[in-house]
Formats: structure tokens, C-alpha cells, sequence
């Protein structure tokens, strides 16, 4: 067969699954957690397929003379909980193409209460849940970028949704050129280069005390290591995708439900999800794979609505026996929160044993929120 070559310009096309938890007993006992609600990993690992499918769809130039594109997960961001999902009410998993650039696609995702978007009633009209997905197309023979379909956007919200994605992908990408030039700590501005040097030496020394003084270090202090938990599986072929690798919402899953576990351990009552920051797809993971997936907490503070609120970060890792090799294949960031507001529960502060631990926890978890505020400090011109 031959590679695809003339591309075909696509509008976004909304793509709607249904779940019938109200009347499907089946349905509802499959995505039932301990606690008679949904399993949020079983609804991402889900929200991960629908989205492939439909970055396919869209990729799909109808000839059959020409082979399909393989695709490739590359990233996952903005996953937001938003409204919980109950498993009372029926709830509908839609999405679309938001954008798409010269090999990449991203698919922005929806949950909504079943009664949406055809006849809204919820005197709160968002979705529950949102997501965007980023997919890299492939040649399937020779593994090289290969261009996608254009997206035509018809609507003004759509081409709303194409603008503001494509200056987020733009900023992502003008971000990390500026750190492959100037270094992570030349691309800061000088109040996050400054926010990064107070954290890093207070919790630097923190951690020295910790480690030198344990008798006489406050209480609720605990070292980063102590916060670890893993587990170990075989990738079975059940789990592969159109492609023959194993499918990126399996992992994902998997993630979740250790990064659940590790928060609920640590924080000793069962935790809310929140959200994910950020989610990377770096290498493929194959059927018959030795996978170890890690978590550990990285940090834990109080929110606005005085709930406590715990990062905790994820590496899956290919673990080869026989050449003694481990390399990493994904990496999530999971945010939860612990308890209720009212209860005053209080979580120990999460040491790191390093300045690179404590600049990584900065980085991934004190400097979104630092940049927020900056950002929102600054006047509009």
C-alpha cells in the first residue's frame, strides 16, 4: 500500500458515546468503585480511546489504496474534574478535533450528564469532566512524522477553540525552546527565578534537618522516599492496541489507580480527584513488557477552600532483566484532594532528599500556580 499524500481538509466532527447507568445494572456494577461511585480511571482510560478513534476518523483519507496512519499518544493536559460523576445519573463521553498542526492532533474531550448537549436541563451547563489529547501521526512502515488532514473549522466556537489551543501548543513549544537554549533557570522570569530560589532553600533546609536531626525535626515533616509505593505486571496482549502496542489508556489507568492508592496512604482518608497536570507518552510500551509503575508524593498544601491537596507523581518504566536496562515510557502528574474542608485534617509537608528533587517538586507543582498569579498581576495593554 501506499503512504497517503494528498490530504483531505475535515471539519471537526463530534464524536458521542452513552453510558446507561440508570437502567444497565452490567454498566454500572463495571464502573462501580468501593465507595458507589464511578472509577475515574476506567472513565480516562475510556476518554483515551475515544479520542484515538477519533483522531483516526479525522487522519482517514478514505482511500483504500493508501495505508493508515499510525498514531501515537504524545501527551494528555488540562484533565480536569470539574462536577462529580455519579453513578445515579446516565453520562455521555463526547469529543472533537480542537486543532491540528503538521503531524500533530489534538482532540479535546467532554463528559457530560447524559441529557447533553441535545436537550441541557443542569442549571449548571458544563461538562463534568474535560481533557485534551494530543496525538502524533506516523508513517506506519517507515515510523517517520507523516502530515495530517487540515481542520476547517465552521462555527465560531470552534474556531475559538482552534485559536486558543494553538497559542497553548505554540507557548508549550516556545517554553521549551527557551530551556533547550538558556537552561531551565535562564527561561525564568526574574519572580519565578526568585519563587524557585526561596522554596528550593527552604525546603533544602528542612530536609537537612530531617535527615541529621530526625529526633528534633518538627512532626509533621516526612522524607520524599517515604512516601513511595509500586507494583509490577507483564503487559498481556488483551491490552494492545490497533497497532500491536498496549493501549495508552491501560497505562494510564493503571497510574491512576496506584497514584489513588499512594494518596490515600499518605493522607490516611480516601482521596477526591481533582486533576492531572500533565501526562507524557515517551516511548512505546510492548506486549510481553516487565512494567513497574512508581508513584510518590511530591507535595502537599492546603487549598483556597481549606481542604488539604496532594501532587503525586507517576513513572511507568520498561524493565529489561536480561540487558539490566529500565527506561521510562510515561510520566503523569495526578492531583487529589483528602477529606473534607470542615474536618481539619492536616497532611505532613513532603521533603525531597536533593536541590533537584525540591527544584522538580518547584517545577512541577509550586510553579503553575506561582505563574497564575503573576499572570493574572499583570495589566492588559
Amino acid at each position: 500500500m501506499l503512504a497517503q499524500e494528498k490530504l483531505v481538509p475535515k471539519p471537526p466532527i463530534r464524536t458521542t458515546v452513552g453510558y446507561n447507568f440508570e437502567h444497565d445494572n452490567d454498566l454500572r456494577e463495571a464502573y462501580r468503585n468501593p465507595w458507589n461511585e464511578v472509577r475515574i480511571g476506567r472513565v480516562l482510560e475510556d476518554l483515551d480511546s475515544l479520542a484515538g478513534n477519533i483522531a483516526f476518523a479525522h487522519c482517514d483519507d478514505a482511500d483504500v489504496a493508501t495505508r493508515p496512519q499510525l498514531l501515537v499518544t504524545a501527551s494528555v493536559d488540562r484533565v480536569r474534574l470539574l462536577r462529580p460523576l455519579r453513578l445515579k445519573e446516565d453520562m455521555t463521553l463526547t469529543g472533537a478535533v480542537a486543532w491540528v498542526g503538521t503531524s500533530s492532533i489534538v482532540i479535546r474531550m467532554e463528559a457530560w450528564p447524559a441529557d447533553h448537549p441535545d436537550a441541557p436541563t443542569d442549571p449548571d451547563p458544563g461538562p463534568s469532566l474535560t481533557a485534551d489529547f494530543t496525538f502524533v501521526a506516523r508513517d506506519s512502515v517507515t515510523n517517520k512524522g507523516a502530515p495530517v488532514n487540515p481542520l476547517v473549522p465552521e462555527t465560531d466556537e470552534q474556531r475559538d477553540l482552534f485559536e486558543r489551543t494553538a497559542r497553548r501548543v505554540e507557548a508549550k513549544r516556545a517554553r521549551m525552546r527557551s530551556e533547550r537554549t538558556n537552561g531551565a533557570d535562564g527561561a525564568l522570569s526574574p519572580e519565578l527565578a526568585e519563587s524557585k530560589r526561596l522554596f528550593v532553600e527552604d525546603v533544602t533546609r528542612a530536609a537537612r534537618a530531617l535527615r541529621e536531626l530526625p529526633a528534633l525535626a518538627p512532626a509533621q515533616d516526612v522524607a520524599m522516599d517515604a512516601t513511595r509505593t509500586e507494583n509490577m505486571f507483564v503487559a498481556q496482549p488483551q491490552q494492545r492496541n490497533l497497532s500491536g502496542r498496549i493501549f495508552g489508556g491501560f497505562l494510564l489507568r493503571r497510574a491512576f489507580e496506584l497514584a489513588f492508592a499512594t494518596t490515600y496512604v499518605f493522607g490516611g482518608a480516601k482521596p477526591k480527584f481533582h486533576s492531572v497536570a500533565d501526562m507524557n507518552f515517551l516511548r512505546p510500551v510492548e506486549v510481553g513488557d516487565l512494567m513497574r509503575i512508581r508513584a510518590r508524593v511530591l507535595h502537599a498544601t492546603r487549598t483556597s477552600c481549606g481542604r488539604p491537596s496532594v501532587d503525586v507523581e507517576v513513572e511507568a518504566l520498561v524493565t529489561k532483566p536480561e540487558s539490566l536496562r529500565s527506561e521510562v515510557s510515561n510520566t503523569f502528574m495526578f492531583k487529589f484532594d483528602v477529606g473534607d474542608a470542615n474536618e481539619g485534617r492536616v497532611v505532613r509537608r513532603v521533603l525531597p532528599s536533593s536541590r533537584e528533587e525540591a527544584a522538580h517538586v518547584w517545577e512541577k507543582c509550586v510553579r503553575p500556580d506561582v505563574q497564575a498569579r503573576l499572570e493574572e498581576q499583570t495589566p492588559l495593554i
